[in-house]
């Protein structure tokens, strides 16, 4: 199959918890990019996701956008 436009993952972060069922997020992920043909490394996405986070005293949403060639983009914005 070709790849086609991004993939995308919203999650939600609270500063107590961290993000809501992280694993779930990342396995659906997983899934969408290996039907898809995307290179994905959740060892990396996990991390990134880590370091976008960092810090945060209220709750969030974070994006995750994951193109074809596993380069990921994180977007942060205030519930």
């Amino acid at each position: 199959m070709e790849p086609g436009p991004d993939l995308e993952e919203i999650m939600r972060f609270d500063p107590e918890d961290g993000i809501e069922d992280l694993d779930s997020h990342l396995d659906r992920l997983e899934q969408s990019a290996n039907e898809r043909g995307f290179k994905f490394d959740r060892h990396d996405a996990r991390n990134e996701l880590q370091a976008a986070t960092f810090g945060k005293r209220r709750a969030v949403i974070a994006r995750l956008l994951l193109s074809p060639s596993g380069a990921m983009a994180i977007e942060v914005t205030a519930v």
